[in-house]
């Protein structure tokens, strides 16, 4: 196979995961940044904004919107950081939680069938490939060459 095949493919691949949780959150009636920042918080507990912006991809502006809307509807709160006090830990009210439930937990019923089906070892060989591959990519990013 050629090394450009080959990258089409992976690329491919790739983004056809995150287009099919994109088409998940609009086939059932929510936004993908707000699935995502939802799902963010229910299964990590209390985190940044900037974390979340880094752990899924996401664009700082969009998840601040989303934030915003959260916690105008009382589902969030914002604490300071214990070492930067200007950074906020988001976490999910009780009624957060609820509402996070509705949309997070069928997610997580798909994933875990899929999971399931795949195994625990090949996910997990799935998980380590990918996050090596990231760094990698980071550090070719940064020029960083690991050659």
């Amino acid at each position: 196979m050629s090394k450009l095949k080959w990258s089409f493919d992976y690329c491919s691949a790739w983004n056809r995961g995150t287009a099919l949780y994109v088409q998940w959150a609009n086939r059932h009636g929510i936004s993908y940044p707000r699935l995502m920042v939802l799902y963010a918080l229910m299964t990590a507990g209390e985190m940044t904004q900037k974390e979340i912006c880094e752990g899924f991809g996401l664009v700082k502006q969009t998840v601040n919107t989303v934030v915003r809307d959260l916690k105008k509807n009382k589902y969030i709160i914002l604490k300071a950081g214990q070492a930067d006090r200007r950074e906020k830990k988001i976490s999910l009210t009780e009624e957060g939680r609820i509402y996070a439930e509705k949309w997070v937990n069928p997610l997580l019923k798909t994933e875990k069938r899929i999971f399931e089906i795949i195994g625990c070892e090949r996910m997990k060989q799935m998980q380590d490939t990918l996050e090596l591959f990231n760094i990698l990519f980071e550090n070719e990013m940064r020029g960083d060459k690991q050659e």
